[in-house]
């Protein structure tokens, strides 16, 4: 009860005050911790970007390295290094120059500017190889790779080259030959791939002549710097390994550390965090203006929708004031797809059954009516008619006319059912098919032997409900109008079957047959429900149409196909009720 006066206001002011209840106020409350928000957000954006480059940088660098160790792979199982390191007949400088054009080749070294050397040092002292990219074991027994590693073993290893005091990242790999009869495998040596780490470990934008948007540090399993792009940052490096917690906030940058797959080397990115000073002094310089123009904005598309949404309601309004007059002309719809341009679909879609549901039922009483006239009109004593009848079939008898006693009994029989109160407006397929038979069988005495007829019957359909007198009107149109027209014998096949929880019913000849737009006349005129002085060939169909249709539902009715010289096809679909069970009779 304490809404009462909310909702004793127009709608259009209760929606005003709702909308800015529920958009000004939340809004107002957020302004205070939204520059929180919105810089916690920049931090985390920038943070999705670091992680983003670091994972990009240790990516390329993975993937480069992994090309680097495969060409060693290839370099291993070359057959034209192989057979030069056994080959005793040639000299120790070709072979050696043999073995470092295929290395050369391999590597392409003319276009890998990372690549500092490649050499292969043989093991086979009986064979020596001497070259410019090969050599033997015991030549590189004085090199400071060789004595600072005391035994070189495949795999990977860093250090400073005296030469320039440059830092070198190493690949080795075993060159061994597999006895394939025996399957003993004999170590031939060794290849060696140094690399210059400034040129593999460089910032992606280090080649630009703007700076790099970070810096890297690398150092290995021990801790001992091996490579860095900015030297005035080293000391950056001491104070990671120092920190207990490893953040990756550290005196002003952000450090992300990785791990390299393919050697024991550690990486670390530096991010500069002076851009997360400034985005964050941009945000507070725009949200001010922005929360202003927001504001203004909800108060302006609150009046304009309140005044919109008022308005469709007080046309639907209108439309109920119209209707409670007894007017049930439908207007024009009520744009939108929302639920108040539903609702006035709906209430249309209601008029315009109501409006056809009293018409119908206007028509329906008008042909009740004129069926009642009818009857009037053609009430004879049954009595009589059997009288008569049984006159006819004695008089036949005494005379030896039986097909006169076999008409007058068809006929009676006809008679009893027309006239029968005991049937009701459902009747079974036996009965109705007995019905169609006697009226087949008095026709077939007219016409002779002009036609045949065939039934195709289920045997689950006898006791199936169909209505009564549906059948006869179109068995008589596909004789008189298909069969008997033409000049050679016709067939009618008279077919029931169950099909879909529907009772199925097709009368087929191969009489003279329709044309397409004869066919769509007549499938058209039999489903017009309020034309009730039209007369006829197809009057008969057509009432038959509009009986199902009336007391069976929409869904339910004859469709009509043929075609011109191959006779003509009717199907009716009928609900499936068994004997017993209850009708919309």
């Amino acid at each position: 009860m304490k809404w009462k006066g909310i909702y004793s206001h127009r709608i259009f002011t209760q929606l005003v005050v709702f909308t800015l209840l529920i958009s000004l106020i939340p809004t107002l409350s957020i302004t205070s911790f939204l520059f929180y928000k919105l810089e916690n957000m920049v931090k985390t954006e920038l943070s999705n970007s670091y992680r983003q480059m670091t994972s990009q940088y240790i990516k390329n660098i993975d993937e480069k390295l992994t090309q680097y160790q495969y060409s060693l792979d290839v370099i291993a199982d070359n057959t034209v290094i192989l057979e030069a390191l056994v080959d005793e007949t040639k000299s120790p400088y070709i072979k050696g120059e043999q073995i470092s054009s295929e290395v050369t080749k391999s590597l392409l070294l003319d276009r890998q500017k990372e690549i500092r050397n490649c050499m292969l040092y043989s093991d086979i002292d009986e064979y020596p190889v001497y070259g410019n990219r090969a050599s033997m074991v015991k030549e590189a027994g004085h090199e400071e790779w060789f004595l600072r590693e005391r035994a070189v073993k495949e795999g990977s290893f860093s250090y400073i080259s005296s030469a320039g005091n440059v830092p070198v990242l190493s690949f080795v790999k075993n060159i061994e030959n597999v006895n394939i009869h025996n399957y003993e495998k004999k170590q031939l040596g060794f290849l060696k791939l140094d690399l210059y780490m400034e040129l593999v470990f460089k910032p992606a934008d280090a080649d630009l002549e703007k700076d790099s948007s970070y810096d890297v540090i690398v150092y290995s399993d021990k801790n001992e710097l091996l490579y860095s792009s900015a030297p005035r940052k080293n000391p950056l490096l001491d104070a990671w390994l120092n920190t207990e917690d490893s953040t990756e906030l550290l005196d002003g940058f952000t450090v992300k550390h990785e791990t390299l797959k393919e050697s024991s080397l550690n990486v670390l990115l530096l991010f500069d965090n002076h851009q997360l000073a400034v985005k964050q002094q941009t945000v507070r310089q725009m949200v001010l203006p922005i929360l202003l123009g927001v504001t203004l904005l909800i108060i302006f598309w609150a009046w304009l929708y309140s005044r919109n949404f008022s308005a469709r309601i007080g046309c639907l309004v209108q439309k109920f004031h119209k209707a409670e007059t007894g007017d049930l002309n439908i207007y024009g719809p009520i744009a939108g797809n929302d639920e108040v341009s539903e609702l006035d679909r709906q209430f249309s879609h209601m008029l315009g059954k109501l409006n056809a549901l009293i018409q119908k039922n206007y028509i329906r009483e008008l042909e009740n009516k004129e069926a009642q006239l009818k009857n009037l009109q053609l009430q004879i004593n049954p009595h009589f008619l059997y009288n008569t009848l049984e006159t006819i079939s004695s008089m036949a008898a005494v005379k030896q006319v039986f097909d006169i006693c076999d008409i007058c009994q068809k006929l009676g029989e006809i008679f009893r059912y027309n006239l029968g109160k005991n049937y009701g407006e459902f009747v079974t397929v036996a009965q109705e098919l007995g019905h169609v038979q006697n009226y087949i069988f008095i026709i077939k005495k007219r016409y002779g032997n002009r036609f045949e007829v065939f039934y195709n019957i289920s045997p689950d359909t006898d006791q199936v409900m169909t209505l009564r007198f549906i059948l006869q009107p179109i068995i008589e149109n596909a004789i008189l109008h298909g069969l008997v027209k033409q000049t050679t014998t016709g067939t009618l096949e008279l077919s029931v079957w169950e099909e879909d929880n529907c009772l199925m019913i097709r009368v087929e000849d191969d009489g003279i047959g329709m044309d397409i737009q004869k066919v769509e006349e007549l499938n058209r005129s039999i489903n017009v429900a309020d034309n009730l002085t039209k007369t006829g060939r197809n009057i008969g169909i057509r009432n038959v149409n509009q009986r199902i249709k009336l007391a069976c539902g929409e869904r339910y009715g004859i469709t009509v196909k043929s075609t011109l010289h191959y006779g003509s096809q009717f199907d009716i679909r009928l609900p499936l009720i068994r004997k017993g069970e209850k009708t919309d009779e």
